[in-house]
């Protein structure tokens, strides 16, 4: 007879460890062994790649990312730093012999120079913040970069001190700013703005460069070293009244300011020429609408000749970057749930394409992700992924016509001993009006078309995003379980195109919903799916359009609505983002036209719901606030539905900031499935 919870604990585990290690399924803790490059960023001469490499550590439940080097041609692969610290923002000297990157090795924030030859690096400030946005000036001799500033409190009244040796409550927190809240950190009593900064390369004190109430963005050098340009809006309204920046230039040895282009944002990125002759930037003229297609627009340095060279482009401009000649732009862009990069000059309206495949380092969902670094020299290199592939780099040369190479193989020995499952893609004509949807399913691995198998749909959040043949840890953990799993892109979703993304401005949740019906419809022709066990779940705004879709049918033997807005009211009134929400999502203000608000909220249909529901949501989560999940678990409970609450603790709204609570959100979602046989 076992003795001891202890001696139970260790049979248990000896025993499930045993389990594990037999298994050639793709099973939780395989999370943990996943690595991802990204962030590459190539040398001036193209020579060497400097990137993140992520990782997890399963002792400490800690993402960890560490810096690497490695050849143009995948030579030379070596670590520049190492072990439990976090590793960002590196970017190379003018003359590629020097790394500028923050690190928290020293506790703190701080940025490091590397020098390249000799392998030394050494912190060159002493931050109380966090910087970010390291720049260094065109000569190699400064550095600028981004970091917050914590503005003045104000005070309210005489509160008496307690006397000596009393113990009284905590003080209260006295909130006077607009934005006090931020997903997944502590409420904030202080307001603070981000302001640039200039630092020596050789270390010493930083200089702050910018002042006032406004936060400073997208600051770049000009080629001469003596000026930045930057956006702000020092208007008093700039926390409520948002995208209202301009773009300022400042000289940087006298602090003299002056206004580039005096139009409302958004500017979501601004690179000057190589030349410096031509300021280029992403952004839409504002409709005040929830979707809206950014745009690639240049002009020249003073501001005059402002023009989109995208309008006969029907996709959303992601990152940009300038060729060395100052003639062309490269850009990255999403098309059809896959990113792409390619080439605009600025003598044509229609780019072309050089490579696809972009992926990041998601250890979640299949988003659309990834980024890219290019050389004066036309080297380039680029963070790719598949359906069986995390992120990995890839370089080659534009505009030879050379096949790219992938130059690291950071998970080759793992994934060749686990099975996963197999990523096929669909499209089906919408039922409502013929519109053209894609979606994808993955298949358990050892799949046998003539079993019947239970189905998960699985609805991506924004709504504002895409899925793609990504590599999704979260949705293959699912599938290697003995679930086919359905995810699409119902309209709503970018990289389709302006009218089907905007198709649900001030329309949301509608034909959506429909949508999703189909691509379910459509599986279950193919055969291999059990009408019975069928399930359907997703986050924020797969949440959202998970709790409607309930709210309308019941053919899901049971549902998962994960972080939701159940009630437009009262999220918009008590979300982080609600002035971007209640100005951008609703044509009027809460309580100026409630209905409008109820009429798309989930929570005007519980009345309908016969599903089990499972909800879950973190405690920190403050995108779509733990009180939304609390009205609709309650109001089932009212109902006498069968349903559960779930509440992870200190964890915003990506509910991965520790890597064991995506595998407790899966295990969660799996274990209330597989209680529900229809």
């Amino acid at each position: 007879m076992i003795k001891s919870f202890k001696a139970l604990l260790i049979i248990f585990v000896a025993g499930w460890h045993l389990s594990y290690a037999q298994t050639q399924n793709f099973d939780y803790l395989d999370v943990f062994d996943l690595q991802f490059a990204v962030n590459p960023q190539i040398s001036p001469d193209g020579a060497n790649i400097a990137y993140i490499r992520q990782q997890m550590d399963v002792m400490t439940d800690r993402k960890y990312s560490n810096l690497w080097l490695i050849g143009h041609n995948g030579d030379n692969h070596t670590a520049i730093t190492s072990g439990r610290s976090n590793h960002y923002g590196h970017q190379w000297s003018p003359d590629g012999a020097r790394l500028a990157y923050a690190s928290t090795t020293e506790g703190k924030s701080q940025i490091f120079v590397r020098w390249m030859d000799s392998g030394q690096s050494t912190s060159i400030t002493n931050l109380t913040q966090s910087p970010f946005g390291i720049q260094w000036s065109p000569d190699g001799k400064n550095l600028i970069f981004s970091r917050s500033v914590p503005a003045p409190k104000r005070s309210i009244g005489a509160v008496p001190s307690p006397p000596e040796g009393a113990q009284w409550a905590a003080p209260a927190q006295v909130i006077t700013h607009a934005q006090y809240k931020r997903d997944g950190a502590p409420v904030q009593s202080g307001e603070g703005y981000t302001h640039l900064f200039l630092v020596s390369a050789d270390g010493g004190a930083p200089r702050q460069l910018t002042t006032g109430n406004a936060n400073h963005s997208n600051a770049c050098w000009t080629p001469d070293g003596r000026h930045i340009l930057f956006t702000a809006d020092y208007s008093e309204t700039a926390a409520t009244d948002i995208n209202n920046e301009r773009i300022y230039e400042m000289n940087v040895e006298t602090g003299a300011r002056k206004t580039v282009l005096d139009r409302r944002g958004p500017y979501q990125q601004i690179k000057l020429s190589p030349d410096g002759g031509t300021i280029a930037f992403t952004g839409f003229d504002d409709q005040f609408l929830g979707y809206q297609q950014t745009e690639l627009y240049v002009m020249q340095r003073n501001g005059a000749g402002l023009r989109s060279i995208s309008l006969d482009f029907d996709r959303d401009i992601g990152q940009i970057e300038w060729a060395a000649d100052s003639k062309s732009i490269f850009f990255q862009y999403d098309d059809q749930g896959i990113s792409k990069i390619a080439n605009f000059s600025l003598q044509s309206r229609q780019p072309i394409d050089i490579v696809q495949g972009l992926g990041g380092a998601s250890i979640g969902r299949p988003y659309t992700d990834g980024s890219f670094s290019i050389a004066p020299n036309g080297r380039y290199v680029f963070s790719k992924t598949g359906p069986k592939m995390p992120a990995e780099l890839v370089t080659g040369h534009y505009p030879t016509k050379m096949a790219p190479i992938q130059i690291t193989q950071l998970n080759r020995q793992l994934l060749a001993a686990k099975k996963l499952g197999e990523v096929s893609d669909f499209w089906v004509n919408s039922s409502v009006d013929k519109m053209k949807v894609q979606g994808w399913i993955i298949t358990p691995p050892d799949f046998d078309p003539a079993k019947k198998y239970p189905l998960i749909l699985e609805i991506h959040g924004g709504p504002y995003t895409a899925y793609g043949p990504s590599f999704t840890p979260e949705l293959q953990l699912m599938a290697s379980k003995g679930y086919v799993v359905l995810y699409t892109n119902p309209r709503g979703s970018t990289s389709y195109g302006a009218e089907f993304s905007a198709y649900i401005n001030h329309n949301y949740p509608s034909e959506d919903y429909n949508d999703l019906m189909d691509c379910v419809d459509h599986a279950l022709k193919l055969g291999y799916i059990d009408p019975a066990r069928l399930y359907i779940t997703g986050g924020s705004g797969g949440g959202v359009l998970t709790a409607w879709s309930i709210g309308k049918t019941d053919r899901f033997a049971a549902a998962v609505v994960a972080k939701p807005v159940i009630n437009w009211y009262t999220h918009t009134l008590t979300a982080d983002a609600y002035p971007f929400f209640a100005k951008y999502w609703f044509k009027k203000k809460p309580w100026e036209d409630p209905t409008e608000y109820m009429q798309r909220s989930p929570i005007s249909l519980v009345g309908n719901v016969k599903t089990p529901t499972l909800l879950i949501t973190g405690e920190q989560d403050h995108r779509t606030p733990m009180s939304e999940s609390e009205q609709y678990y309650q109001a089932l409970k009212l109902l006498g539905i069968d349903s559960a609450l779930i509440r992870i603790p200190d964890e915003g709204h990506e509910m991965t900031a520790r890597p064991s609570n995506l595998l407790r959100k899966v295990a969660y979602i799996l274990g209330w499935f597989d209680q529900y046989p229809k």
